[in-house]
């Protein structure tokens, strides 16, 4: 009966029912006096970042699966640190649940945003400057994460051998422009050299395909001519939109969320189901 009860209260219908803000607010108004688990806050949506937490707490599941007990998590575009501020706190919660290490890295000029390299960049909407960081008062809130300063056309391609990062599992993506998402997608370059620092399917986030009728996102401009770009001269490695979020009605990011397959990963092919799997189908099939 209780595992009824907890399904149907994280459905899909009842999420998205008059019902569950209120019952939210209860949850939020009582996190002092319980200690609900992660997976539970970060499903109910009582988190403020709920796509950081569904990311980071769907990573260090398939690291456990996989035998990883660290792992790393990356935001490019931190600007003025909230989401990375949300990552480091919410770190402690996963390891606290999953028994898997997380170690953030926020990838930002530092400076605010470059200048747009053209069209495909959206200067109708976004500008240099944009977004500035103040890195003391960042750095403060920040303590058990890592800031990688400048541009990234100038840190990514050497992250990953000066820091040889724990197996990265998820990753945020808010740069804005077409050009500076298509080199963030440079980071993957280094996954044949050093597949150790990468798991093989990767969480991602985009924060700019979804806008206003004025920023007007599409395919051939912004994050997504990036990705199509990416895809388009890469035949192993994919990034896609998910597919088991597209019914979650009540999850306004579930357009958000995709996923890089590395199919020359050393460890692709490694089974992650086992005695739940079944289980795990038909619940997804209940939504």
């Amino acid at each position: 009966m209780k595992e009824r009860l907890g399904s149907f209260l994280l459905s899909s219908q009842f999420q998205a029912s008059i019902l569950a803000p209120p019952l939210r607010a209860l949850v939020r108004a009582t996190q002092g006096l319980y200690r609900y688990s992660p997976q539970f806050l970060s499903e109910f949506q009582v988190l403020s970042r709920p796509h950081y937490s569904y990311g980071m707490l769907h990573a260090a599941d398939l690291a456990r699966r996989l035998g990883y007990d660290a792992i790393s998590a990356i935001e490019f575009g931190v600007a003025g640190g909230n989401g990375l501020a949300f990552m480091n706190d919410f770190a402690k919660e996963v390891r606290r649940a999953t028994g898997v290490t997380i170690h953030c890295y926020g990838f930002d000029t530092g400076k605010g945003m470059p200048d747009p390299e053209g069209a495909k960049d959206l200067p109708y909407w976004f500008q240099a400057a944009q977004y500035p960081m103040d890195e003391a008062k960042l750095r403060a809130r920040i303590p058990d994460s890592t800031l990688v300063l400048g541009d990234i056309n100038e840190t990514v391609d050497s992250f990953v051998e000066s820091y040889r990062p724990a197996p990265i599992g998820v990753i945020f993506n808010d740069t804005d422009y077409w050009s500076s998402t298509l080199a963030s997608f440079r980071l993957f370059e280094s996954a044949s050299k050093h597949p150790e620092c990468f798991l093989p399917r990767i969480f991602k986030y985009f924060d700019d395909i979804i806008g206003t009728d004025l920023e007007m996102y599409g395919p051939y401009n912004g994050q997504l001519a990036a990705i199509n770009a990416f895809n388009q001269s890469h035949d192993d490695m994919k990034i896609h939109l998910n597919q088991n979020l597209l019914g979650r009605v009540d999850y306004s990011w579930r357009f958000q969320i995709y996923y890089c397959h590395l199919f020359n990963h050393p460890r692709y092919d490694a089974y992650v189901g086992g005695a739940q799997q079944d289980a795990l189908h038909d619940l997804l099939h209940l939504h």
